[in-house]
């Protein structure tokens, strides 16, 4: 049975359109937007959902493949209709994902929420044609680099930040955490698992 992590929690709480969530390796922020992403749909009548990456190919075996075991764990994949990468739930409401690698597949989209996975490989084009519409608008991304979402969205009053670490995840596997835990003692770490609210990745000397 899926229990709601404290990154769920956290996600769960931020209010305003646009979801700026930063999170470093074993954080399980993509996890949890997919959970919250589903009982929103489940919950909701007709509501329009898109999930978009990069790569259509690489989301089937990670972000695709988490979403149909949460289905499953929950009990409602037998209750939704599954055409491809489309998903139906039955109360009108669907979540269907799309990758960014064919030019013009975001444009003249509208929906009620959009989320970018791994929106830093996303070019701020690519994203702004397809958000443009969306009531809500969620992106995640590891703290690498300063990308767009920090000169661009987090200059924005209708935008917030959340950062997240694998403390946030209290289901991450123990050989996961400890092998996190001896990055951080070797100075391989993000400087954000130490200092959740730095916006974005400072890189040890």
């Amino acid at each position: 049975m899926i229990q709601p992590t404290t990154a769920l929690k956290k996600i769960a709480r931020l209010k305003k359109r646009i979801w700026v969530i930063q999170g470093g390796q074993g954080a399980g922020k993509t996890f949890a937007i997919i959970l919250f992403l589903i009982n929103h749909a489940q919950n909701c009548a007709n509501k329009e959902i898109l999930i978009a990456s990069k790569e259509l190919s690489k989301m089937r075996i990670t972000v695709i493949k988490d979403f149909v075991k949460i289905l499953r764990e929950l009990g409602f994949y037998d209750y939704v209709s599954v055409a491809d990468t489309m998903f139906r739930f039955q109360n009108g409401s669907f979540i269907k994902f799309i990758g960014l690698d064919k030019e013009d597949i975001g444009k003249g989209l509208r929906c009620d929420v959009v989320f970018v996975n791994e929106a830093n490989k996303v070019p701020f084009d690519t994203y702004r044609e397809l958000t443009s519409r969306a009531k809500r608008q969620i992106i995640d991304f590891n703290p690498n680099d300063e990308f767009w979402a920090h000169t661009e969205l987090l200059k924005r009053d209708d935008a917030e930040l959340l950062c997240l670490t694998y403390l946030d995840n209290e289901f991450l596997s123990v050989e996961e955490k400890q092998e996190i835990e001896r990055y951080r003692e070797r100075a391989y770490h993000d400087y954000t698992l130490a200092n959740p609210e730095i916006p974005h990745n400072i890189k040890s000397k």
